[in-house]
């Protein structure tokens, strides 16, 4: 942290670079990192060029590079010019390719990073191995650039450098990691470093193995396998069909979901990062390197929308095999592997990120009672088999399982969408059950399996009156967080989200207004009032953590429903202005600030977008020739529920 600077006057200067004399710049914006990965694990990078988060081999395992929750013992590698300062970040168009550039008036230099075979499927001998490949090329000008790599095996063991044939062994821990590069390269403490100066048309190349000697490389191979890597990128966004409205920031959204699954299950971590805080200074730091079923169901959901039903259907065929903790026959989160016990431990050792601790591995919430998970597991499963997903009867079975459980258990109290410490009866938890019970009506339908249809529509009826008798506040004017408690929460959006009741309802209405004069700031969407929800400190809104992105997306939603487009589109540019030109999506906003806070990118973020943005394509009259570039009138027809006005 800057001696000094509060939250709100964190800049992030070239000048701080140089004041400090820092190899690198320690706790950048959350929001200045690319990432890349190669579908079993994913590094952030930052805009000075900085490797600050990598687990190896996968997600969830332990750190080689942490300097982003502890710049002393968390291991970096950086690859850029000598001075550390900022470059601008972007993607390699229909990519996973990052981009980081310095320009000025006499030099350019380009730098990009990808991890390499992130195909589903790889051949048994190199299932293990994961690399990293960095190219740094000078276009105009010349610089003295730096190469500094110095790993950490989870905020302990530094490096044993030594050299082998083809390039340099690190020992790190119970980890072996080989470097090759295009540049001779020097042992140093704990690491490895280059300097060389770059003349326009030169370039240095790096790569960081796990799983494979560093004698196996050469400029021919980081050339074909970086050519490689794109071209699978590229090869699977022309899977996607989706043309309509802000078509290259869904594009992203899509190909980030992509990303962040984990290939050899099936499945998708939530965030590729832990303990990044909701609160600079806080506590609210949680790992997200593991699977929500919410996360996994609306991925597929959204996938299924664009195009993608392969990868829909891989989610499905994990969700069916899991197993569960739980009466439920899902628990609301696993491991990437689908492991039914995800451990939670804390470390105070570490500086964390803006000296915001605990630092948390592990998540203990996975075993909660959540109703809304189940809501939201069900909805989706149905716009998979409304897209054309292939059926199997073990998708009905586990939809099945999901409503009869919902059915009788949706009248216990729990731990809600937030994962709170006290189990109370959450209005949005109700209104998901609703949901479930709803969506497996269809489905039941829909797959000639009606024998408890007439059950589950009772249980909805009977769900939706104690929802109006008791989930309405008078004092509030609103829907209540819960039953036991008259205080406001976002989570309510999802009446109208998921047509609980229509968009023009008088208490929908009312609640959107609330939501807007106390939980909304410069339209962005705070998830409830801490000081009025048990377990939290009595801090206003914007001050106990940031604005919470699905629920800034949830009511740009909310305001589509209701004819409010301009609005929804307003909240859709605010939130892309501060992505910029990566289209990434952390958890949060600080509104003060502007910036990104929470584990990034997250997945319910990006998909929530994703929901947004079609819900305004719905919305919005389109023409044939406007859509219809490269698809068929039937699938976009079922992508947006609408008929797509014909012109000549």
């Amino acid at each position: 942290m800057l001696p000094g600077n509060e939250l709100n006057d964190y800049v992030y200067t070239p000048e701080l670079y140089l004041m400090r004399n820092q190899p690198f710049q320690p706790d950048p914006p959350i929001g200045l990192h690319g990432v890349i990965g190669d579908r079993r694990t994913a590094a952030l990078v930052a805009a000075d060029g900085t490797l600050d988060w990598l687990c190896l081999p996968d997600y969830d395992r332990p750190s080689i590079f942490g300097a982003l929750l502890d710049a002393e013992r968390g291991g970096f590698w950086r690859v850029g010019p000598v001075a550390a300062t900022p470059g601008t970040q972007r993607y390699i168009p229909e990519t996973a390719l990052l981009v980081t550039s310095w320009e000025t008036d006499a030099v350019h230099l380009e730098l990009t990073d990808a991890m390499t075979e992130p195909e589903d499927e790889r051949p048994p001998e190199r299932a293990g191995c994961r690399t990293v490949l960095r190219r740094l090329r000078c276009l105009e000008g010349e610089a003295e650039c730096v190469l500094t790599v110095r790993p950490r095996r989870d905020f302990d063991a530094s490096a044993e450098a030594s050299f082998v044939p083809g390039g340099l062994s690190l020992r790190v821990g119970d980890v072996v990691l080989g470097l090759w590069a295009s540049t001779p390269l020097t042992m140093v403490h704990g690491g490895a470093e280059a300097r060389v100066r770059l003349q326009a048309g030169e370039a240095i190349w790096a790569v960081l193995s796990f799983g494979e000697s560093p004698e196996a490389w050469s400029l021919g191979r980081a050339e074909d396998e970086l050519d490689g890597a794109a071209h699978y990128w590229r090869q699977w966004m022309g899977r996607l069909t989706y043309t309509g409205p802000r078509a290259d920031w869904i594009r992203r959204s899509a190909l980030t979901i992509h990303l962040l699954t984990y290939a050899p299950a099936g499945s998708v971590v939530a965030a590729p990062t832990t303990s990044l805080p909701e609160r600079v200074g806080g506590d609210r730091n949680y790992d997200y390197r593991y699977s929500w079923v919410r996360d996994v169901s609306t991925a597929l959901a959204k996938m299924s929308l664009l195009g993608e039903t392969r990868t829909a259907q891989r989610f499905m065929d994990w969700l069916v095999g899991l197993g569960s903790a739980t009466d439920s026959p899902l628990q609301i989160a696993y491991g990437i592997r689908g492991e039914i016990e995800v451990a939670e431990s804390e470390r105070t050792d570490l500086t964390g990120y803006r000296s915001s601790l605990p630092v948390r591995f592990g998540n203990r919430a996975a075993v909660q009672r959540q109703h809304d998970s189940l809501g939201f597991f069900v909805d989706c499963v149905l716009i998979y088999l409304q897209q054309g997903g292939d059926w199997r009867d073990e998708y009905w079975d586990l939809v099945r399982d999901a409503a009869e459980f919902t059915a009788a258990s949706w009248q216990e109290p729990e731990s809600g969408i937030w994962e709170l410490p006290q189990v109370q009866h959450f209005v949005s938890g109700k209104v998901m059950a609703w949901v479930a019970l709803d969506r497996a009506v269809t489905i039941a339908k829909q797959v000639g399996e009606t024998a408890a249809v007439e059950r589950w529509r009772a249980t909805m009826d009977a769900i939706h009156a104690d929802v109006m008798e008791r989930g309405w506040s008078d004092r509030l004017g609103a829907f209540r967080q819960s039953y036991d408690l008259d205080t406001l929460d976002a989570s309510t959006l999802l009446i109208s989200v998921f047509d609980f009741l229509p968009a023009d309802h008088p208490r929908v209405v009312a609640t959107i207004e609330r939501i807007e004069e106390q939980l909304t700031i410069d339209g962005f969407v705070h998830r409830f009032v801490a000081g009025e929800t048990p377990g939290h400190e009595d801090l206003p809104v914007g001050e106990f953590e940031g604005a919470f992105l699905p629920c800034t997306f949830w009511l740009a939603v909310a305001y589509v429903k209701a004819g409010r487009l301009e609005e929804a589109e307003a909240i859709l540019d605010r939130a892309e202005a501060i992505a910029g030109p990566l289209g990434l999506f952390a958890e949060e906003v600080d509104v003060r600030t502007g910036t990104f806070l929470g584990n990034t990118p997250l997945v319910f973020s990006q998909v929530t977008y994703v929901k947004a943005v079609l819900e305004v394509a719905k919305a919005r009259p389109l023409t044939h020739a406007q859509l219809l570039i490269g698809q068929r009138a039937d699938r976009v027809e079922r992508l947006l529920g609408l008929k797509v006005e014909r012109t000549e």
